[in-house]
């Protein structure tokens, strides 16, 4: 049992579960709190008008600034950073532990946010180890999609803390491998709780080597008649510089079209990640006057973006290139989930321009994911070999997915703890003790570079009645007495029905009323409605979530008893 009179260490997710995007987790003992990752998840025009990126709360940071220690970011892709100059300009960080090519990305961010200002950056490296008065962080480097990727070991008071980060293993990469020496030697420690990605948790066996895809989309460009368009994710960036290296080694010239894919690029570039010349690259005004066989172009749109630049050219609205039969265009992606429809829509504009395309499938491989498959996960599970699960990373189905591979394993069920954004979790002394606290996870909407406080509360409101309903409680409070009186009255609308489930209403009633008497009786000080509102509210959440699996909108409202 745990001992209840030591202090915890508190782990929970701000965003990142059920959900691919605004990764932030937080690891806090006492009088310390380290942040892991910040990033944001791109919206859906048509869902949210005039958002153009969605990103976690930072009410709890603002409350704890005192707490901070520093932000950890595991590597460079945008649902893990995309949100720091959000975060600079609401919070003061005494630190950032990045990567080399994490500082570049933010160097270049910050032009864009000068009112967001970075106190000091360290350099994330294998051998970098960070001590303070309560927790000793080293890492070991994972292999991904980009360069320089990272999980991380927290070792704190109450045990060891593991993040894998995004990874999968390849053994046949030459760039970057997965560090199993430097995972076992973790293990040795005794790792307490694993915060394991769950991305490719329904993909069974080991994910294609990147080396095959490379060697088909090498294939592809020797054979082709004329130009070669490959697109491929912005983010992407270990398989773009690859591809680089391949287009110069054929005695292509190669044009980037796109301004994230740019962006990147030459970030890549300046880090030192990619060694390139001026003179292998061609300016996309310049494209007509280069002989169509000599020219490779590496462009944005392969998920079918109505405004990216392969569609464009489909409609012939694109200023420098008019596709002809001659052309090759390779599919150097898989479809995320949402956008097959637009996908196959820009497939047949292509196939109407009368190009040949080639897309990824079983017998052409041009792409692999950069995350984990089943036996990849197992695979690092056991090599970590950690006494609690919980899964981070990915929508619910994937959550679930993962549940069954860690069955397959033979971990006992309540070894798997799946907890939701904001639910916080206490290790003491090595055991872990899920709870009914919840931080408050509501998404906060981006326009542009500014954050959009009246589209954020209204929107968010909108979206979580149309998906999870109401919860309402009223109260009423006795406070010479310290009581409740009765049981707190409930309503709901669109979460589920009461009349079926009116064990669990009494469930949530009692809690309540046993939670505020409780702290209105332990308390030296008059306790304030908002206190009360908080314990209700909590506890309404963690009912319905461990019960129904969903978070609706919960207000609870409270009433002083009149006297006299």
């Amino acid at each position: 049992m745990p001992d209840l009179n030591k202090k915890p260490t508190t782990v929970f997710a701000l965003g990142g579960i059920e959900e691919i995007g605004k990764n932030m987790y937080i690891v806090e003992y006492d009088d310390e709190l380290f942040i892991i990752d910040c990033g944001n998840k791109f919206s859906d025009e048509n869902e949210l008008p005039g958002v153009t990126s969605v990103i976690c709360p930072f009410d709890y940071l603002v409350e704890n600034q005192n707490k901070i220690k520093g932000l950890i970011i595991t590597h460079a892709h945008e649902d893990h950073i995309g949100g720091v100059p959000f975060l600079l300009k609401t919070v003061k960080i005494p630190v950032i532990y990045g990567s080399l090519l994490v500082q570049n990305i933010l160097k270049r961010k910050m032009k864009e946010h000068p009112d967001a200002k970075i106190e000091k950056f360290v350099e994330l490296k294998d051998d970098l180890k960070i001590e303070s008065k309560h927790f000793k962080i080293d890492f070991f480097r994972v292999c991904h999609s980009i360069p320089l990727c990272f999980g991380v070991c927290l070792q704190t008071p109450n045990g060891n803390v593991v993040t894998c980060g995004d990874f999968r293993f390849d053994f046949s990469n030459k760039m970057e491998q997965t560090d199993i020496h430097k995972i076992c030697e973790v293990a040795k420690r005794g790792v307490d709780l694993l915060l394991c990605e769950t991305t490719n948790a329904e993909a069974q066996g080991f994910s294609t080597s990147e080396k095959y895809v490379l060697d088909e989309i090498r294939r592809q460009i020797s054979k082709a008649p004329g130009r070669v368009f490959i697109t491929t994710f912005a983010s992407n960036l270990r398989r773009i510089q690859n591809i680089i290296e391949i287009a110069i080694n054929l005695n292509k010239r190669i044009c980037i079209i796109g301004k994230t894919m740019d962006d990147n690029i030459r970030t890549s570039i300046n880090t030192g990640l990619l060694k390139t010349f001026k003179t292998d690259f061609v300016e996309p005004c310049d494209i007509k006057n280069t002989p169509d066989q000599e020219l490779v172009i590496i462009l944005t749109g392969s998920q079918g973006e109505p405004t990216a630049a392969l569609s464009m050219m489909t409609a012939g609205k694109y200023p420098h290139v008019i596709l002809k039969p001659s052309d090759t265009i390779l599919f150097s992606s898989n479809p995320i989930p949402g956008n097959f429809a637009s996908v196959e829509e820009l497939v047949n504009k292509l196939y109407k321009c009368g190009v040949k395309v080639v897309q990824n499938s079983s017998t052409c491989k041009l792409h692999a994911s950069g995350h984990a498959t089943q036996t990849e996960l197992e695979l690092m599970i056991k090599l970590v070999a950690p006494k609690y699960i919980v899964p981070i990373h990915g929508e619910y189905k994937m959550l679930s997915a993962m549940e069954q591979n860690v069955e397959f394993l033979g971990i006992e069920p309540e070894r798997y703890i799946q907890l939701s954004n904001g639910q916080k979790v206490h290790l003491i002394n090595h055991e872990l003790e899920v709870t009914d606290v919840f931080v408050d996870t509501k998404e906060v909407y981006v326009d542009g570079k500014k954050i959009n406080e009246d589209n954020s509360k209204v929107l968010g409101a909108r979206r979580i009645l149309g998906t999870d309903g109401v919860f309402n409680a009223t109260i009423v409070i006795d406070r010479r007495a310290k009581k409740i009186i009765g049981l707190p009255v409930l309503i709901t609308r669109g979460c589920f029905y009461a009349n079926a489930s009116m064990g669990l209403i009494k469930k949530i009633c009692y809690s309540i009323k046993e939670n505020i008497e409780r702290e209105m009786q332990q308390s030296h000080q008059p306790i304030t409605n908002q206190t009360i509102r908080k314990i209700a509210e909590n506890t309404i959440t963690f009912f319905i979530w461990k019960n129904k699996n969903k978070r609706p909108l919960v207000k609870a409202t409270v009433f002083d008893e009149k006297i006299g």
